[in-house]
């Protein structure tokens, strides 16, 4: 039995996900933007350095979210 040429669920599934992952992470360079620029009175030059724990904060965040997302597929 052959498959389709078509895309299978795997490939549409990483397609969708890249373009989502891709639109949250422009999303979020945008609001960083404009925090520092709403900071500095819409003058900013350069973006101000992000605090080690603030960095720490956000990564430990999104591996929680990672990880909810994976237990998606886990039945109960």
């Amino acid at each position: 039995m052959e498959k389709s040429p078509g895309m299978d669920w795997k490939t549409k599934l990483l397609l969708f996900g890249g373009i989502v992952g891709a639109l949250v992470g422009v999303g979020a360079a945008y609001l960083y933007m404009r925090s520092v620029e709403a900071e500095e009175g819409g003058t900013a030059l350069s973006p101000r350095r992000v605090k080690p724990t603030a960095a720490v904060s956000v990564g430990l965040s999104v591996l929680g979210l990672l990880r909810q997302i994976a237990n998606l597929g886990v039945e109960e």
